[in-house]
C-alpha cells in the first residue's frame, strides 16, 4: 500500500502521524521520503501595481498611454 501526504513541517522538526485504518495492525515497514516543495517567488509588495509587468510587450508600451481614452470613446463615442 502506498500512501502520499503533503504535510507542513514544524519549527520543531517531531511529526506526528495518523496512519489509515486500512493497514494491518502489526509490523510493517515504513519509508518516509523527503522532498521539499518548490516555492514560487512572492513579492513582499503591498499592491498589484506592476505585477504583470513580466508579460509586457516592450514594443506596445508607447501605445498605452492613449489606450484607456481610446477604449472608452471606441465603445460609448464621443460626448
Amino acid at each position: 500500500m502506498t500512501i502520499e501526504q503533503t504535510i507542513e513541517i514544524p519549527p520543531n522538526r517531531r511529526l506526528v502521524l495518523d496512519l489509515p485504518f486500512e493497514l494491518p495492525v502489526g509490523r510493517a515497514k515504513v519509508e518516509l521520503t523527503v522532498t521539499p516543495e518548490k516555492k514560487e517567488a512572492v513579492s513582499e509588495k503591498k499592491s498589484a501595481f506592476g505585477c504583470l509587468h513580466k508579460f509586457a510587450d516592450p514594443v506596445k508600451i508607447p501605445e498605452e498611454k492613449g489606450a484607456w481614452k481610446q477604449a472608452v470613446l471606441e465603445k460609448y463615442g464621443k460626448n
